[in-house]
């Protein structure tokens, strides 16, 4: 039986419904009452699992990233090269935050500007990917497939800085659907940030740089030796 598939413990049947009423009416107007309500369980049900609300405003982000964190893991391998490991992990980023907006927005709006909540299991749980892309772009620099010198801390901040910036536009503006969305953007992102740090591969050849006024000096010369027209073709009579 899948995930999917599985019926929900009422642990699970808790944790929706706070998702739903923490996101929607934030922390301190949730009650425990009206999740109680939602999840068909007693008051005395949620406090046995979770102890205080806000133990279960923290449960919610560490169970959903753990569970996101290993489905991203068990793809990376069928993947290659470090590239297709930074757009796979992204990918998995943006599509946990669109498909289920309620967490985006308990994230991004609530909780990142939490100072507890960086101190909780739940954070640790949400930095896993972060970590994990870090050390992709790590990797894509010791193999060379990055320029020597990059700040991965800065590259990793440009890219998570950008998807998370795009879903707190998306939210403040009441969740638009619109075209491109923030899915499609996705490789024009990547695209614009791999230009910038990827190795360039070498031309075979020489590149010859002149002044312009070298350059007219250049022709010049070479107008002389070929006698300033291209030769002409001899005809048979």
């Amino acid at each position: 039986m899948t995930d999917k598939n599985r019926p929900k413990t009422r642990k699970d049947r808790i944790m929706d419904a706070a998702l739903r009423i923490f996101a929607e009416k934030g922390f301190q107007n949730a009650t425990i009452t009206e999740i109680s309500k939602e999840a068909s369980v007693s008051e005395a049900t949620i406090y046995e699992y979770f102890g205080t609300k806000e133990d279960l405003l923290f449960a919610i982000p560490e169970k959903i990233s753990n569970e996101v964190f290993k489905k991203s893991v068990e793809v990376l391998p069928y993947i290659k090269g470090v590239e297709g490991w930074i757009r796979s992990i992204l990918f998995s980023y943006i599509q946990l935050y669109q498909s289920n907006p309620h967490y985006s927005a308990l994230v991004l709006l609530q909780l990142m500007p939490n100072k507890r909540f960086r101190q909780t299991p739940a954070h640790a749980a949400i930095r896993l990917s972060s970590h994990g892309l870090l050390d992709c772009i790590k990797a894509g620099i010791e193999d060379g497939t990055f320029k020597k010198g990059s700040n991965p801390y800065l590259i990793r901040s440009m890219l998570m800085g950008t998807i998370e910036h795009l879903f707190i536009h998306w939210h403040m503006q009441g969740m638009p659907k619109k075209e491109p969305s923030i899915m499609d953007m996705l490789d024009p992102l990547l695209n614009i940030i791999f230009d910038g740090i990827r190795t360039k591969k070498e031309e075979s050849g020489t590149t010859l740089y002149l002044k312009l006024e070298d350059a007219n000096a250049f022709g010049k010369l070479l107008q002389k030796k070929g006698g300033g027209h291209p030769p002409k073709r001899k005809t048979k009579k």
